[in-house]
């Protein structure tokens, strides 16, 4: 039972905090930002089942990346090479992006994503939890929302001896 009600109040929760409500008290969302809900989804999908081409799908061709340590990665085959590793590592217990907050730019085809972030491995002394914020630049093209730039800045750091390093 605990389980349920926490899986709810990570996905429910913020949904309905976030989403406007209209004045019938139902919860409404733009067709834009469903779109970059179900986009996170599959993206966080795509790194549950360690699928790279899934996980690219998401990204514009020159897709910027910031990771949490502050190393950059240009470009999307750059990105799915550098995490093509870690998919192959069954220590890698994978990342999960959580949106807290989608913005419709009104003057560009951008919209800016705002959420939490966390990453976990399996070390010798535990698991390891790296948790953050990010923030992730979409363009709406003919093919429908992609990512243009991620920024992801690492907050803490728990469960190993690693997290000193």
């Amino acid at each position: 039972m605990k389980s349920l009600l926490r899986i709810w109040l990570l996905v429910a929760v913020p949904y309905l905090v976030l989403a406007q409500v209209d004045g019938n008290s139902k919860v409404t969302e733009s067709a834009d930002v469903a779109s970059i809900r179900a986009l996170r989804l599959q993206s966080n999908q795509a790194i549950e089942g360690r699928n790279l081409q899934k996980f690219g799908e998401t990204m514009l061709p020159d897709i910027q990346v910031t990771r949490g340590s502050g190393s950059h990665v240009s470009g999307r085959d750059s990105v799915l090479a550098s995490v093509a590793p870690q998919f192959k590592d069954p220590n890698f217990l994978g990342y999960v992006r959580t949106t807290e907050r989608i913005d419709i730019s009104t003057s560009a085809p951008l919209a800016a994503e705002h959420g939490h972030w966390v990453g976990r491995f399996r070390k010798p002394d535990g698991i390891q939890t790296i948790t953050g914020t990010y923030l992730s630049m979409w363009r709406k093209t003919d093919t429908g929302w992609k990512i243009r730039s991620e920024l992801f800045i690492s907050l803490s750091c728990t469960g190993s001896e690693d997290c000193g390093k």
